[in-house]
């Protein structure tokens, strides 16, 4: 049997009926990188690892773990870069971007595993929308996922105008704030509701200029924002989520339960929402561990370390285990209380810059520069 049929599970937080599905995808996915990816397998072999030590859960902590710098400045493939479906880069806050690329099985395991993430949080509908892309608009020369991924979640519904908070004109973005202000006059009196998407940045630029231009819009019925990417190079001038939820509420009458939040990362194209209790739970196909910074060894409940996301079906590049930037705790699900079985981990903001160097030289220990 496929080790990834439980990508086709309808319940995508039943981890304890596909636990030992997920580690067998995770020795099959490792031990074809090692075979096609020779600097990967040097990584392995140089940290003592082999997937056969794969035999339960605990056990997935001993994959080696490589930081988001790492790919940020090495390229590592296992499959022919040209020949790859899809090819994106990370944003590169920090200056530097992740050289990304994904095959066909990849990519449809991919979309098997958003249509059915989606499909349960009931963001999939027949009803056609407009959309209010808050991020960039797609073009030739962008090639960010967090860009791809805006547009392609647009059509988790017929879409019937497109409208972008950053417009690409002469080789070059403009923000058009103003743009998305007198669509949403002209659709806020149409039938069909209107779905935003994107960074929260610029939802709040446009409720801060709707409320500086004493505007309130009742968005028809069914409209809903969806959240994503953080405040990047905006993160001085975040505001809690109580007071963007307001607003939104305020400005545009979309209710708090309309509203969704998503995380994810470049390097581990996993999606994650936010519950109903404002958890980020953990589905069927990934896993996450908290490391600690020093040592990158497991943390346990309740304890602040970086965040460790694992996911099987990436066949393009050793994307297996992979160490972000971010720091977090993880929580036992029954903590949270709103229904779902796994646990979820809550962020806790950004490592620094020295964090994420002492981080990366334990996680690559082989003799290359990080």
């Amino acid at each position: 049997m496929n080790s990834l049929t439980f990508f086709w599970n309808k319940d995508i937080y039943a981890k304890n009926k596909t636990s030992k599905l997920f580690i067998r995808a995770m020795k099959e996915n490792i031990a074809f990188h090692r075979l096609h990816c020779p600097k990967y397998k040097k990584i392995l072999d140089m940290q003592g690892f082999n997937e056969s030590l794969l035999h339960n859960e605990a056990s997935l902590a001993l994959i080696p773990p490589l930081p988001t710098l790492y790919f940020k400045r090495n390229r590592l493939f296992s499959l022919p870069y040209k020949k790859l479906r899809i090819k994106a880069t990370s944003s590169g806050t920090g200056g530097i971007k992740s050289k990304l690329g994904f095959d066909d099985k990849s990519f449809y395991y991919g979309m098997q595993m958003v249509c059915r993430f989606f499909s349960y949080h009931k963001l999939i509908s027949l009803k056609p929308s407009h959309c209010i892309i808050l991020g960039f608009e797609p073009s030739a020369k962008n090639s960010v996922a967090a860009t791809k991924t805006a547009y392609g979640a647009s059509f988790f519904s017929p879409v019937l105008s497109h409208t972008y908070a950053l417009k690409y004109k002469d080789n070059s973005y403009i923000i058009n704030i103003d743009g998305i202000i007198k669509a949403l006059k002209s659709c806020s009196k149409s039938l069909f509701p209107i779905r935003f998407m994107g960074f929260p940045s610029y939802m709040y630029f446009l409720l801060e200029k709707l409320v500086q231009y004493k505007i309130k819009l009742k968005l028809p019925k069914g409209s809903k924002v969806m959240l994503g990417g953080g405040w990047k190079q905006f993160g001085d001038m975040e505001v809690s989520k109580d007071r963007l939820n307001y607003l939104i509420k305020d400005r545009l009458g979309i209710d708090r339960e309309n509203v969704y939040e998503f995380f994810s990362v470049a390097e581990h194209p996993v999606p994650y929402i936010k519950c109903k209790n404002e958890h980020f739970h953990i589905p069927i196909y990934s896993r996450v561990i908290i490391r600690d910074i020093n040592t990158l060894k497991p943390l346990p409940y309740g304890k602040v370390g970086i965040l460790n996301l694992l996911t099987p079906y990436v066949r393009s590049m050793p994307l297996s285990s992979v160490l972000t930037d971010d720091l977090a705790v993880l929580h036992p699900a029954k903590s949270c209380g709103c229904g779902i079985a796994t646990d979820y981990f809550e962020l806790k903001g950004r490592a620094g810059v020295s964090q994420i160097k002492t981080c990366a030289a334990h996680a690559i220990d082989f003799g290359e520069k990080v």
